[in-house]
């Protein structure tokens, strides 16, 4: 495989800048946190293997040429931006994988705008309509110390820095070391910062896209399209038990899979297993 190439998408709402390799069908693949599009490589490579092309685009925030274009950081916002990148690589559905954050973007955006998708894959994140109940487990609680910490103001942007983040990719894939290029693109205070507008936006509607809040009902249903969802099995991040209640936030032939030998980082952790399922699902 070829490494990858930086690209603009050029779509209605903002140019995303993304990481492109090979040729064939599209698989768009969304970033989460602390995270790059970078780390899709090791996937990409088995996936342009196939026969296809697979995009990554930098969220909204997370990219020198849109740090100052993230107003709001609801999970609306990014899924819109989803739903653009597919218009404008494409007037046919497209596939899409989704890790993290990136989970939430897929999910969303195949509740909100089907019409832009073939098929779907998350990892690491329940889907949307699963998530009711997450905060009710105090282990749960306890691993997303970190989402509560970034509430707090002054506190939170001292703390969000490369130890936090060496800590949690130690935490959430045991074994796995925070890539260079994630440690280089959090280095930004910029970046920093809008990510934590991500995370404030969960509880700060202030920070939502009232030009979206009509879609709110819809994207917090389960999406129509069935969706494939990976876990990994030793993810200290969103431990595989929280995927017990998934079916609820899922369409009729949906499946989840718990992927033996991973963590939260799936795509680094198993590559090979997670781009066999996602083929298949492709297929």
């Amino acid at each position: 495989m070829g490494s990858f190439e930086e690209i603009v998408i050029r779509t209605d709402r903002i140019d995303f800048p993304a990481l492109a390799v090979g040729s064939g069908p599209i698989v768009v693949c969304w970033h989460g946190f602390p995270d790059h599009p970078e780390s899709f490589g090791p996937l990409a490579e088995r996936l342009v293997g196939a026969g296809r092309r697979v995009v990554a685009p930098f969220l909204r925030g997370h990219h020198p040429s849109t740090l100052d274009q993230l107003a709001f950081g609801d999970g609306l916002t990014l899924a819109a931006d989803a739903a653009a990148v597919h218009a404008a690589l494409s007037d046919e559905p497209l596939d899409v994988i989704g890790h993290d954050i990136g989970a939430g973007v897929a999910g969303r955006l195949a509740a909100v705008w089907p019409e832009r998708v073939r098929r779907v894959v998350t990892m690491s994140v329940p889907p949307p309509a699963a998530l009711r109940t997450i905060f009710e487990d105090p282990a749960q609680q306890q691993r997303f110390f970190y989402v509560f910490m970034f509430q707090i103001p002054g506190l939170a942007e001292g703390l969000l820095n490369a130890t936090l983040i060496d800590y949690l990719w130690r935490t959430w894939s045991p074994g796995l070391s925070v890539p260079s290029y994630v440690q280089e693109l959090y280095a930004d205070p910029a970046v920093r910062a809008n990510a934590l507008k991500l995370y404030r936006a969960n509880f700060d509607r202030s920070l939502h896209d009232p030009a979206l809040s009509s879609l709110a009902s819809v994207s917090e249903k389960p999406a129509s399209l069935p969706m494939l969802v990976l876990a990994g099995a030793d993810d200290g991040c969103i431990t595989p038990d929280k995927y017990a209640d998934a079916a609820t936030g899922l369409a009729p032939g949906s499946r989840v899979e718990i992927v033996a030998g991973a963590g939260h980082f799936l795509q680094l952790d198993r590559p090979d297993e997670v781009a066999a399922l996602a083929l298949d699902w492709f297929r």
